[in-house]
């Protein structure tokens, strides 16, 4: 049995052989002359089917001619309405305003590019021309000419007839023949004459001969030979026509009359075709093409097959080195993996992810680092826990409040020291009940107060021991957006409390003493005999009920000003605000000697609040406003509408005594008066304590709104302020009645006496 186990012999390796040698290299062998040879012949038959015989391309030319004339044919008509309708054009030539005229003529021929145009008046007699005139050496320029009779020229005629609205031809100028495009000039329906624009022969000719094989000629009707664009002038009588070829050319529809011209050594193929110009045959136009085209064409042909075939070729061959560098890419993954898994940790690929392969070496890198990686991370992270410990506890320690940290549970992890000097011990933070406050549900997240950290709720108060603590919860989260635990931050706001409390006895004892004598004053202003007695008890009780007011302004303003205002929200329709408003002080503005007006410059616009706040707020502008304005002013209640998307702008406008410079930075300041003065230097004074302003501005701004005052010494105040739009749609919403408008002074169309501001 041993002696047959020895004679065995062990299988033999495998042999490896990459795959650049197994099957890149054979195929670009083989692919390569392949991919060469039929590259050319499949060349060098696509260039022979499309051979291009002289008739071929001559057609093509008269194709081309056809097209180009329709073009320049289109911008004559163009540019001669251009000039008809241009401004003043009409009216200089009725006037027969030759100066100003002639500036309008040069200016639009330099800008259109024009050789000439001319202006005739109704009988056909020229009123201005303009003619380019080129100097060597010399800007162009434009030479004048008046007073032409050109009555007796067909296109002209046709103009004048009225038998057609654009009418070409060719006419001769100073410096030859030019071909013309004409069209009417009218001013008010009424025509004034004839405007005709033109390009001079030569110019027209190198429009339509467009390549650089052929050369053209131009004919006239009777088969003179007009213009060419052949630069051999001796050779020119080899170019005439016999008549029954100019016939049969001119006469063709559609088709193209060809044949052989010698012209001095050179032998061309001549086409013919007629030249029509915007529906007039004006002429005959040939197309000359060197008999040596097809050559030309020919060895084009052969040249595209080698370089297609060579084009091939280099793109085989760039195919193989790129296929060759990326099976050395996968070698070199593949050498990696191997060295790896024999032990070697150091081996990287050193590959960028530009690609697949890329990607998959630099994984492989990855991979790699992050074992190696993993045990320095385990022998560290003890240490980096046990550190940040102490150090969290010692930030703990620093802070200027209680900190209490719990995990989901509910059990304390940690406590700072004055955290335990207001809770006395964790027995007595359990029974307090602050720790039912880790249980506040996770739609309650509130602003970000730092990374990781959310406020649950808003703080509260907790009457521990005789002592009042705010408490603030918030949840703590992972890096994956998890909670993992809470935090409560506690604050000892004792005295703070006992401030607002003696602020509300306060405001109690000043309101029962405001109300004490009220009864005897209205009794003694009632049953009085004495007139002046009687006024100044009325006087006594306005000025008592505006001091009652305020008193009730403080006590709501001293409390919880935001609360109140986001827990009464609701849609409200921004008429239905403004009118409530308006009825509200209609009969106080009367009172006062002043006129009250609405406008409202858009409809439709909700807001979402406090209906009975906002009223207050607005309230609070106009009575201002009506303080401040003499017997005899006005004011305006406006809806403005949306200035910005989703925001709503209202205003109150009055022609009083307006604000001082200084006075109007400090508005908005709590208990500032100003000294409101009229124009013969009084002082007004009324009563309040000057908050109306910044009772308005808390509102608003608890509303998410805005406001801003504009104000004038002498001519007016505008109150400017911006709430944010909602759906109508979110509760049922009272409608307007029909008879509030007829309970205000009506709108005006024009507040005459209002500062526009």
């Amino acid at each position: 049995m041993s002696q047959k186990t020895s004679n065995t012999k062990p299988k033999n390796k495998p042999r490896f052989i990459s795959l650049r040698w197994r099957f890149i290299l054979p195929l670009f062998i083989a692919l390569l002359p392949v991919a060469m040879v039929g590259a050319y012949v499949l060349a060098n038959n696509l260039g022979g089917g499309m051979a291009v015989s002289q008739d071929n391309i001559l057609l093509q030319n008269s194709r081309a001619i056809t097209s180009r004339t329709i073009e320049l044919y289109a911008t004559q008509v163009q540019e001669a309405q251009r000039v008809a309708f241009t401004e003043n054009v009409g009216l200089n030539v009725l006037d027969q305003q030759t100066a100003p005229l002639q500036d309008i003529l040069e200016s639009l021929a330099r800008l259109s590019d024009l050789d000439s145009i001319v202006v005739t008046d109704l009988v056909g007699r020229e009123v201005l021309g303009v003619l380019r005139v080129e100097t060597p050496g010399l800007a162009v320029d434009y030479a004048v000419s008046s007073a032409t009779d050109l009555s007796t020229q067909p296109l002209v005629q046709a103009i004048l007839s009225g038998s057609t609205e654009v009418a070409t031809g060719l006419m001769r100028a100073p410096l030859g023949l030019m071909l013309f495009t004409a069209v009417p000039l009218r001013s008010n329906d009424q025509q004034l004459g004839v405007v005709l624009v033109g390009n001079d022969l030569p110019s027209v000719l190198s429009e339509l001969k467009g390549s650089s094989l052929t050369d053209v000629a131009l004919y006239g009707e009777d088969g003179t030979l007009l213009q060419t664009t052949y630069p051999n002038l001796a050779a020119l009588p080899s170019l005439e026509l016999a008549p029954e070829l100019f016939g049969q050319a001119l006469g063709a529809v559609g088709q193209v009359v060809t044949q052989n011209v010698q012209i001095g050594e050179q032998r061309y193929r001549a086409s013919y075709q007629p030249l029509i110009y915007g529906g007039t045959t004006i002429g005959l136009v040939a197309a000359l093409l060197p008999d040596d085209t097809t050559f030309a064409t020919e060895i084009g042909r052969q040249i595209t097959a080698l370089f297609a075939s060579a084009l091939t070729g280099a793109a085989i061959i760039v195919a193989f080195i790129g296929v060759a560098r990326i099976s050395g890419r996968i070698e070199r993954v593949a050498t990696v993996a191997k060295d790896l898994a024999a032990g070697n940790a150091i081996a990287r690929t050193e590959m960028l992810a530009t690609d697949e392969i890329g990607a998959m070496g630099q994984a492989l890198d990855q991979y790699a680092e992050y074992a190696q990686q993993q045990q320095d991370t385990l022998r560290s992270a003890l240490r980096r826990q046990r550190r940040e410990t102490a150090h969290l506890v010692s930030v703990l320690e620093t802070m200027g409040d209680g900190v209490v940290v719990q995990d989901l549970d509910g059990r304390v992890l940690l406590m700072n020291e004055l955290a335990r000097t207001l809770l006395g011990s964790q027995r007595v933070f359990r029974s307090s009940g602050l720790h039912e406050l880790s249980a506040v549900a996770a739609h309650m997240l509130g602003t970000q107060l730092a990374p990781g950290l959310y406020a649950l709720g808003d703080p509260e108060r907790v009457n521990l021991d005789g002592k009042m603590l705010s408490a603030q919860a918030a949840a703590i989260l992972s890096a994956t957006n998890q909670r993992v635990g809470t935090v409560i931050v506690l604050r000892d706001i004792s005295s703070e409390v006992r401030r607002e409390r003696a602020n509300q006895n306060l405001l109690d004892k000043l309101e029962q003493e405001v109300q004490l004598p009220l009864a005897d004053l209205a009794r003694m202003g009632m049953i009085g005999d004495f007139e002046p007695v009687r006024m100044f008890a009325r006087q006594m009780i306005k000025h008592a009920l505006t001091l009652q007011k305020t008193i009730v302004e403080m006590r709501e303003l001293t409390g919880d000003e935001r609360q109140p205002t986001l827990g009464k929200q609701r849609a409200i329709s921004m008429e239905t605000l403004l009118w409530a408003c308006a009825n509200e002080w209609r009969q106080v503005a009367q009172a006062s000697g002043l006129t009250l007006h609405i406008i409202i410059e858009q409809k439709g616009l909700f807001i979402l609040g406090d209906e009975k706040r906002l009223r207050w707020a607005i309230g609070n502008i106009l009575d201002n406003a009506i303080k401040y304005t003499l017997p005899g002013g006005a004011l305006t209640l406006e809806i403005k509408g949306e200035e910005h998307p989703g925001i709503a702008i209202m205003r109150v406008r009055d022609n009083g005594v307006g604000i001082s410079p200084q006075d109007l930075p400090n508005v908005f300041t709590r208990f500032y008066r100003g000294t409101p003065t009229v124009s013969d230097g009084t002082v007004i004074r009324v009563p309040g304590m000057g908050q109306g302003l910044s009772t308005a501005k808390t509102i608003l701004e608890a509303h998410g709104g805005s406001i801003k005052v504009k104000s004038t010494q002498g001519v007016g105040t505008a109150v400017y302020f911006a709430l944010p739009i909602t759906s109508a749609e979110m509760m049922q919403l009272p409608t307007l009645h029909e008879d509030y408008e007829g309970e205000t002074v009506g709108i005006p169309v024009r507040v005459e006496r209002g500062n526009r501001r």
